[in-house]
């Protein structure tokens, strides 16, 4: 089987963030057939590979990406229902949030607190995508993946992939000789409506609830703090939440006393980094004319215009450098770089 290649393809019109150079190689795969014939050529002319999916949690560095960069467009969707199970397999390149309507239209419960959350769902895995009380982890029940060493496809599951806060197997060494071509979630036709987070219990008194009122209570909430990432640069929340000992918080508590906090387990706890960003050193809506926190959330970043990566990045490690200086928290990227 042919592949299309691509020579210096621009890859800013295929982020969210609306930056970044050019792929030195570039092709578009849409079947297992073509992913392997991609990765055979990547390792018969020993050049790098890099994955880019919905392109919403990335930045790709203004001078690009050297090798070949795989642009995942294996779709599919596939339910099999047994009694009150659902396995629904579906492939790396389809949209996620696509894929969560799909779920509520099919009276499938699991996944519909992650709706409006931008990119396909390959990456839904990698980062353990979770929002709103959910996460991935907790209903993937496999996840299939080719193997770029062994030019093999395989099977992992859940525990396999090692899943915890924003991370994976698929982010740590050992993990990166995997390339996630589908997953299967584990969801249910009972009704099992997650309403822990503060919003969504406030506007859901009774448990009596639809999937589609969840969904579009999820919509509206992000709509508020997140920019529409169809028409603003962004890449969603830029920074993971950190978690910190519990007599680190009980410091930081003394200070701030309105500092909140979410049990991590293990004598841990994880802090609201917007909250830090807003109300402890108020830079919520703040930054330079090109590059900015989001009025609605200071967690997310955003392209004010012609921003380069190079301005994002010393825009984001500036922030980092700041949190530290006051409260003596180190705080990590969740956004994934690219070419760096």
């Amino acid at each position: 089987m042919e592949i299309s290649l691509e020579h210096n393809k621009s890859l800013k019109e295929l982020t969210t963030l609306q930056v970044g150079g050019t792929a030195q190689q570039y092709v578009v795969v849409r079947s297992e057939q073509e992913l392997d014939t991609a990765v055979t050529y990547a390792n018969k002319e020993n050049i790098s590979i890099t994955i880019l999916g919905g392109g919403s949690n990335v930045l790709v560095a203004q001078a690009g990406i050297q090798g070949l960069v795989i642009h995942m467009k294996i779709a599919g969707i596939e339910s099999k229902v047994q009694g009150d199970v659902v396995m629904l397999t579906v492939g790396a390149g389809e949209a996620l949030d696509e894929v969560v309507q799909y779920t509520v239209d099919n009276g499938y419960w699991g996944i519909e607190n992650l709706s409006h959350i931008p990119g396909f769902v390959g990456a839904a895995p990698v980062q353990n995508v979770g929002a709103y009380g959910r996460e991935v982890q907790e209903v993937v029940e496999s996840v299939r993946v080719y193997n770029i060493q062994e030019q093999k496809f395989e099977m992992l599951t859940a525990a396999e992939c090692l899943f915890g806060y924003r991370d994976s197997l698929f982010k740590k060494e050992d993990g990166k000789k995997y390339i996630v071509v589908a997953v299967t979630f584990i969801l249910t036709t009972v009704v099992t409506p997650c309403l822990t987070y503060r919003d969504l219990k406030d506007r859901f008194i009774e448990e009596d609830v639809t999937l589609p009122e969840i969904r579009e209570a999820v919509i509206e909430i992000r709509s508020k703090k997140f920019p529409d990432w169809k028409t603003v640069g962004t890449a969603g929340s830029f920074f993971k939440n950190p978690v910190i000992p519990e007599k680190k918080f009980e410091e930081l508590s003394v200070k701030y006393p309105d500092l909140p906090s979410f049990p991590a387990g293990d004598g841990l706890v994880k802090v609201p980094l917007g909250w830090v960003l807003d109300k402890v050193l108020h830079l919520k809506g703040e930054g330079t004319e090109k590059v900015g926190t989001y009025k609605g959330q200071a967690l997310v970043l955003i392209n004010r215009g012609d921003a380069t990566a190079d301005e994002i990045k010393l825009f984001a490690d500036t922030l980092i450098q700041k949190v530290y200086d006051e409260i003596g928290v180190k705080v990590e990227w969740e956004v994934t770089k690219l070419g760096f």
